[in-house]
């Protein structure tokens, strides 16, 4: 069930109404049923799927339980005097370790079964083909990827770590934590949420809030726009282009990988917006996952802004653990290469994004950890942010090829200086045209939102009722009327695949 389908709108609205008429007066009965709505939002993408994510939620909260049971007596860390509280610590004993890992291995197990199985195995295959053992083409198994397990699979495992480092006290209450893992909003991708933020809003109780559910309807509807007017109608160029890379040569190639770092772009943070903004009005506040990436002015600060929650993971969980930047800097440039290589596998079981992945981590390393990319005047600021989104939407030629080939050949294109007409490819002039000011509409309308920030929602949402009501009436007919969508179109969000 995808956010931009009538399907979704109708099980918003029948799941919002029971939601706060029936269910929210009862902390218990709420959370049965919102973990029952998100197992059916689940459900009807694949039924026999589901025993997935309720297996990885078992053992999680299994796992975390046992941690929580075998840590040892606490300790002192410091003796209290008359003006400070005792804080202590807690040890985790051997067995705790033991839990730890059972939990790892399950998650990265699953994980690695479903998603990466055929890609081991066919690599194996191609390797062995070089020495003459193999002759015919790789014969992939038949395994479903379920939805979202990237995405669920970490934050499950987060939780259990949190525990095992008492930054968290395991969970007590099974409805509680498999709805923490199942919520519907977030479920498919993202944001990946921790433990410590998300799972004590299902101990609250809910009360209606207006400003909140109009505030969510909105974030809702602004995410359909730029999923549906601007990064839809974007991807056809994109794809018509990805579809003749042996005509497309020149300035259209270099059109379609500058717009397909836009529509990556627009249809993620379009959904994380989505997400976010339903369960605001359900009574939950999840964490940005975006915020400006394109106006970054060095690699680090680029990922600070693009995809928060999951760069994030793997920052406090990979590359802490491997001792971050406590052992040297020729140590701290491996590690980063090392997250950024195993985040280009988390996107996709393929060679390609392995090589998307190492390439922004030698940015990463060799702009802002060698030269030290960190401009301060206006003019230096904008070079280094044009440097920035460049680099970046040249890594993305493996992102979007489908092979290796497909990625050196767009590539190429670019430096051919014959170039091929712009509109071949999907959009005609006035259709291309009216794409490129939706997408410097919507980026004067960040720059704005960076300046001024909450003061322009709350100016919004408390003047002008005439305006902000025409406002609600055409972001609707706008999507209705100019949205892409229907047959013959991939309308699904580009990170339901991973």
């Amino acid at each position: 069930m995808l956010f931009n389908t009538f399907s979704f709108a109708l099980f918003l609205l029948v799941t919002y109404t029971l939601y706060v008429l029936v269910f929210s007066k009862n902390l218990k009965a709420r959370n049965v049923f919102l973990l029952c709505a998100s197992y059916f939002f689940y459900s009807c993408w694949n039924f026999k799927l589901l025993f997935v994510i309720v297996v990885v939620s078992a053992v999680d909260y299994f796992m975390g339980q046992q941690i929580e049971k075998t840590k040892q007596a606490p300790k002192l860390e410091e003796e209290p005097d008359n003006n400070s509280e005792t804080v202590t610590t807690y040890a985790p004993s051997k067995d705790a370790k033991k839990y730890l890992w059972v939990a790892i291995l399950v998650n990265l197990g699953v994980l690695a079964y479903f998603k990466y199985t055929n890609f081991f195995l066919e690599s194996i295959w191609n390797l062995l083909g070089l020495f003459g053992v193999t002759h015919d083409a790789f014969s992939p198994l038949d395994i479903v990827l379920p939805i979202g397990i990237s995405f669920y699979c970490f934050q499950g495992l987060s939780y259990v770590v949190d525990v095992y480092k008492d930054k968290i006290k395991a969970s007590n209450n099974p409805i509680t934590f498999f709805t923490f893992i199942a919520f519907f909003p977030q479920l498919v991708a993202g944001p990946i949420e921790r433990a410590g933020n998300l799972l004590p809003q299902f101990d609250k109780p809910y009360t209606f809030n207006y400003d909140d559910a109009r505030k969510g309807l909105f974030m809702i509807g602004a995410g359909l726009v730029k999923k549906m007017l601007i990064a839809d109608r974007i991807a056809v160029y994109v794809d018509g282009v990805f579809d003749k890379l042996g005509e497309a040569n020149g300035f259209p190639s270099f059109v379609a990988l500058v717009l397909f770092a836009f529509q990556l772009y627009l249809d993620f943070s379009a959904y994380s917006q989505i997400a976010i903004g339903t369960a605001r009005m359900f009574g939950f506040k999840l964490s940005d996952n975006f915020r400006m990436p394109y106006l970054s002015v060095s690699f680090k600060d680029f990922w600070s802004r693009w995809h928060i929650t999951l760069t994030n993971w793997f920052r406090d969980y990979l590359y802490f653990t491997l001792g971050g930047n406590r052992k040297g800097k020729y140590r701290t440039y491996i590690n980063v290469l090392i997250i950024f290589a195993v985040s280009g596998l988390w996107h996709g079981a393929s060679w390609n994004f392995f090589i998307w992945g190492l390439l922004n981590g030698i940015y990463l390393a060799i702009f802002d950890k060698v030269f030290h990319l960190d401009p301060k005047t206006t003019l230096t600021k904008v070079g280094s942010c044009l440097f920035v989104f460049f680099s970046w939407t040249f890594s993305l030629a493996f992102f979007r090829g489908a092979t290796f080939g497909d990625a050196i050949q767009v590539l190429k294109n670019i430096g051919i200086s014959n170039s091929d007409a712009l509109y071949n490819y999907g959009l005609n002039s006035m259709e291309f045209k009216f794409a490129i000011f939706l997408i410097i509409g919507l980026m004067i309308l960040e720059l704005l939102a960076k300046k001024y920030g909450e003061k322009m929602s709350d100016f919004f949402f408390n003047n002008f009722f005439i305006i902000r009501w025409a406002v609600y009436i055409a972001i609707p007919l706008a999507i209705v009327y100019l949205g892409i969508y229907g047959e013959g179109n991939d309308n699904s969000f580009i990170y339901f695949q991973f």
